[in-house]
Order: C-alpha cells, then sequence, then structure tokens
C-alpha cells in the first residue's frame, strides 16, 4: 500500500466523523424547508465562478497550459493557481498565461503549497509531509472556496481532490473535480490518476485503450 492510499484513507475517516459527529447534528438543528433553501440559492447565485487550477510540473504544467486554453475565462473570472512551493517554472508559465488579460475586469491568484513529496523520499517522511501539504491545501481551499477544479498532475492534486471533497461531505458546497490524466499514459494510469478515478466527477482519458480498462473515464483524444 502506498502513502497516498494511506493518507487517502485517513482522510476519509476524517470526513466521515466530522459529518457524523460535528456537522449533520449542528444542520440538523437550524435546517429550512427545502423551498427556502432553494430560494436562497438562488439569491446568491455568483455573477461569476473561480476556478481552481492545480499545477504539476514540467510535462504536467506544459500540459495544463494547453488545456487552459479551452477554458471559458468569461465563465470562470477568478482563477486560483495552486503550484507547489519550488516549481518556479510554473510560475512563468502563469505569468505568460495571465499577460494578455484585463486584470481589471479578472482577478487571478497563485497558492504556493509544500509538495507533498520529493523524488526518492522515504515513506514515513512523505507521509509527514503530505500531512504538511494537506494543511496548507485546507487553508487554501475553505479561504476560496472555488466552483471548480481542474488538475491533472502528480501527488499534489491528489491532495486537493481530497481537499475538494470536504465542502461537499459537510454540506457546505459541492466543488465539481476534473481529472485529465495525461497524454503520456497511454495504456496505463498514473498512480494520481488511479486514485482520482474514484475521486473525480470527471475523468477524462486521451487514449481508448485506457477507456476500455476505466469505463467511468470520458476519452477525448488529444486533448492536449
Amino acid at each position: 500500500m502506498s502513502w497516498l492510499h494511506v493518507l487517502a484513507a485517513a482522510v476519509c475517516v476524517a470526513v466521515l466523523a466530522l459529518r457524523t459527529y460535528v456537522v449533520l447534528p449542528v444542520f440538523s438543528r437550524g435546517r429550512q424547508p427545502s423551498s427556502a433553501r432553494r430560494k436562497g440559492k438562488a439569491a446568491r447565485l455568483p455573477t461569476d465562478r473561480t476556478l481552481c487550477i492545480v499545477l504539476g510540473s514540467g510535462g504536467h504544467t506544459a500540459e495544463m497550459v494547453r488545456l487552459l486554453q479551452g477554458v471559458d475565462f468569461d465563465r470562470y473570472v477568478r482563477r486560483v493557481y495552486i503550484v507547489g512551493d519550488t516549481d518556479v517554472l510554473s510560475l512563468d508559465q502563469i505569468s505568460s498565461l495571465e499577460a494578455p488579460r484585463d486584470h481589471e475586469a479578472e482577478q487571478y491568484s497563485v497558492c504556493r503549497i509544500p509538495r507533498s513529496r520529493q523524488v526518492g523520499q522515504s515513506f514515513k517522511s512523505s507521509l509527514l509531509s503530505s500531512l504538511w501539504c494537506l494543511l496548507c491545501v485546507c487553508r487554501v481551499m475553505w479561504r476560496q472556496l472555488p466552483d471548480a477544479v481542474l488538475c491533472n498532475g502528480p501527488a499534489n492534486c491528489v491532495i486537493v481532490g481530497l481537499v475538494a471533497l470536504l465542502p461537499r461531505f459537510v454540506g457546505v458546497k459541492r466543488i465539481p473535480l476534473v481529472y485529465v490524466e495525461s497524454f503520456a499514459r497511454v495504456t496505463s494510469l498514473s498512480l494520481s490518476g488511479r486514485i482520482m478515478y474514484y475521486l473525480a466527477d470527471r475523468f477524462v482519458v486521451q487514449w481508448p485503450g485506457l477507456q476500455k480498462k476505466y469505463p467511468l473515464a470520458e476519452y477525448i483524444p488529444h486533448l492536449v
């Protein structure tokens, strides 16, 4: 069992406990009728939306930049980029991507988080670094509460995906999670992909063989 599986199991247990013993009792005491809730939601619908974008590094970032060329930025006026704290190249890519835009009408921010695991890092130390990454991601996500999360990268995107489920489970907000598997994955999923397959609302692969192996996946050829 990998460190990511252990971390995912720990987060799931914590979420279920929080929902069962803390959130549901509080919500049940002050719950409004369903018609009132629908009216309240309609009155609070935002005029613009926030997209959270998780950048891996290297090839993952290059693929994400190409993915973002197909995103409707008139809809997602605010963008929140989550980047590893040592990933300088991704910061340059964000600057180039956002430079042509009119930031008087649009907003974007960059949130730097620690890497959950370094290449060659031991299992025990990676658990500690992953927990620290988890806490930092929780702080970012609960402040931003984006309307969607788009990711395609390595371990950090799994942490973000797990945290993005927390507002849904505690009844605060449903944040759709979209994961696009790398174009380089032709016959098998990455470790992150194998986990995100069960977490993402939309799981996209770019090769037909993967869609046959994973029927819940959505096949979009040559997306990046």
